[in-house]
């Protein structure tokens, strides 16, 4: 039986319902309590009506959901979840932000370990995740590794900021062919992050990705919008960030690879950045939101390829930022000294300011083979003006 009260535990009804398989239904809005990781099948489709939350029970310490494989020994295929409120009840874990910040490495990534991850699924082959709201995680919203075709969208994040490392959608190689597209909302980390490679607190899977889509990202006070990161002698290729909306603390777009192994090759290719119009945000974190990684936000770029990374062919174009509340060091756009191009095209790019506030445009000390500008504002506003 399905009580749906917010009181009682709903876990054994709900599991009995995903383990019929096929299309799985809650009809009914309510606040269903989750004490145990729930398993979805191959095969499954599982439709929330609007206002069913499903919730974290206080102490669970548990993903909302997995696919039955998460943990290996095979894979899943064919699983969709529609709608819901997926909350992870944060505050009610009995944990302490700053401390799973700081020592989120000191244990290595186990299926069995609660690392905050909310919903959770990996060794899948076609996932379909629509028209959710992601609440209050201890860390990552969703997350997805070792997969194949998926889609992620028209998901809204509804973080209260009481902890780090809250990504919205974070995917982790192996990972190809997917869609991740109409996210809105505002995280405390990433919105989208993308990664080939992971610390080990997060890493369920390593590999290459390709072949994806990111598509109309949008945040207020935002941490980040979109990481795309690859280090550990994997690549990644053939992606396509289009529409990055917004303003945010750190970076719109960021191409990286974080120091994460020294040494190492990081290699992308292809990579397409467009359509981003955003700033950096002026607005404070209230004296409650977790702030270990504020440090000097205010001078990162807009889009930023970060020292350390091989690029072969990559397109930034249609990027636009207006200032005006703040002055600000971050520049529009910045190439790190240490970071290598082999064909960089860069068109349509300006920003303009109101009176009185300067940022700056371009910065570019990378190595790059062939570089292609076409309508590229290099000065401040105010210096054009003058």
């Amino acid at each position: 039986m399905l009580y749906g009260d917010g009181v009682c535990d709903d876990t054994k009804a709900l599991q009995e319902l995903l383990d019929k398989r096929g299309i799985v239904t809650v009809d009914k809005p309510g606040t269903y309590m989750v004490s145990k990781t729930l398993i979805i099948h191959s095969n499954t489709r599982f439709i929330l009506a609007p206002g069913a939350t499903l919730k974290a029970a206080p102490y669970s310490r548990c993903a909302l959901i997995e696919n039955e494989h998460f943990a290996g020994g095979g894979r899943d295929e064919n699983i969709e979840i529609v709608g819901g409120i997926w909350d992870g009840s944060c505050d009610d874990m009995g944990l302490d932000g700053e401390y799973e910040a700081v020592h989120r490495l000191d244990e290595p990534y186990s299926p069995k370990l609660f690392k905050g991850k909310l919903v959770r699924f990996a060794h899948i082959d076609r996932i379909i995740l629509t028209g959710l709201t992601v609440k209050n995680p201890v860390s990552y919203g969703i997350q997805i590794g070792d997969v194949r075709g998926f889609v992620v969208r028209d998901i809204f994040f509804d973080y209260n900021w009481h902890f780090g490392t809250t990504d919205g959608v974070h995917i982790n190689g192996p990972a190809r062919d997917g869609v991740i597209e109409n996210l809105c909302g505002t995280t405390n980390d990433d919105m989208v992050g993308v990664t080939t490679i992971d610390e080990c607190h997060a890493e369920i899977s390593r590999g290459d990705i390709e072949n994806l889509y990111i598509h109309n990202v949008t945040a207020k006070n935002g941490y980040s919008g979109v990481r795309l990161l690859s280090a550990g002698n994997c690549f990644m290729r053939r992606i396509v960030v289009d529409g990055v909306y917004g303003d945010y603390r750190h970076n719109a777009v960021l191409v990286s690879q974080h120091d994460m192994t020294p040494g190492e090759e990081t290699w992308f290719d292809d990579i397409t950045i467009e359509r981003i119009h955003a700033s950096k945000s002026c607005t404070p974190l209230g004296d409650d939101c977790f702030t270990y990684w504020e440090k000097e936000c205010y001078r990162g770029p807009i889009v930023w390829f970060e020292k350390g990374i091989h690029v072969g062919s990559a397109v930034i174009r249609d990027v636009v930022r207006h200032e005006k509340s703040t002055v600000t060091c971050g520049h529009l756009i910045k190439l790190d000294k240490d970071a290598t191009i082999e064909r960089l095209i860069v068109e349509n790019v300006y920003q303009t300011n109101d009176e009185g506030v300067e940022a700056p445009v371009w910065f570019n000390e990378a190595t790059i083979g062939e570089l292609i500008e076409r309508n590229v504002m290099k000065q401040s506003f105010e210096q054009l003006k003058n």
